[in-house]
């Protein structure tokens, strides 16, 4: 919902569901909608105001998008960022250049299906002949939810991965995307046009689909992210979000869906 007003710049703030569950990652959208360009004066007046479930209240300012043009539109993803999710309803407006969105709210309640999707990456090490030398993470996906489970391939939009990398010798910091090439098809990357997986649009979407009480694996090569090096020494933390939709769009707790679930894990190694 967005408030106009004069100077044509309008704040944008979309809410994409009434409930999340307090496991998964609470994303909605933020943004600027600008008939003109959009003055440097005030790009610094970005702020998210929120209300916590027992009333209280703080403000959070947003800092302007780093990447492409700054003085047009843009929609950008936002978070709890460093405040901790808490069961009940949170009251949330975006403010920019003085012009303030319409408060929305959104309900945070315990995870039901906590104990019936697994979801975690496996650490794998394989040798050939003794020389080649192949590490990969294989992320492993559960179902015990009594119904089909459907989540959006890794790599596509909502659910990067990332890596971050930690070098010894030297001491060094990296964090970087796996890239799509490595992920999908050539037709799973250029055939879409949305910007968010929905019940309207998920059957169009490149799924991987887990029968009841089974599971499925998903690879990801860590080579094709980073050139890593024999015999060094490297700490690595792989990271997504699954998009996740288990059951059908008639189903009584459709609305949940799509869950974002957060997996990351991490490893120790000599490569």
């Amino acid at each position: 919902m967005a408030q106009s007003g004069p100077g044509g710049f309008t704040p944008v703030l979309e809410i994409p569901k009434p409930v999340y569950l307090l496991d998964e990652s609470i994303r909605f959208r933020i943004g600027v909608n600008a008939d003109l360009p959009i003055p440097e004066g005030v790009r610094s007046s970005c702020v998210l105001h929120w209300v916590r479930p027992d009333a209280t209240a703080f403000d959070e300012q947003v800092p302007w998008p780093l990447d492409g043009d700054p003085t047009r539109s843009w929609r950008g993803g936002w978070g709890f960022g460093k405040e901790r999710p808490e069961i009940g309803r949170y009251t949330v407006s975006f403010e920019f250049a003085g012009r303030r969105t319409a408060a929305q709210s959104f309900e945070v309640i315990s995870d039901p299906f906590a104990d019936r999707i697994a979801a975690h990456w496996i650490f794998t090490d394989t040798k050939s002949g003794g020389r080649a030398h192949t590490r990969s993470a294989l992320l492993h996906v559960e179902n015990k939810t009594g119904r089909k489970l459907r989540f959006a391939k890794p790599g596509l939009l909502g659910s990067e991965v990332w890596l971050e990398i930690k070098t010894f010798q030297p001491p060094a910091m990296a964090t970087l995307p796996v890239p799509q090439q490595a992920l999908l098809g050539p037709a799973e990357i250029s055939g879409l046009s949305y910007d968010r997986l929905d019940w309207d649009n998920q059957s169009t979407w490149p799924m991987i689909e887990a029968a009841d009480g089974g599971s499925v694996d998903r690879p990801v090569a860590l080579g094709s992210a980073y050139p890593f090096r024999e015999g060094q020494e490297y700490e690595v933390t792989i990271h997504t979000v699954l998009t996740v939709f288990a059951g059908e769009r008639g189903d009584s707790d459709a609305g949940l869906f799509p869950l974002q679930l957060p997996v990351s894990a991490t490893a120790h190694f000599r490569w």
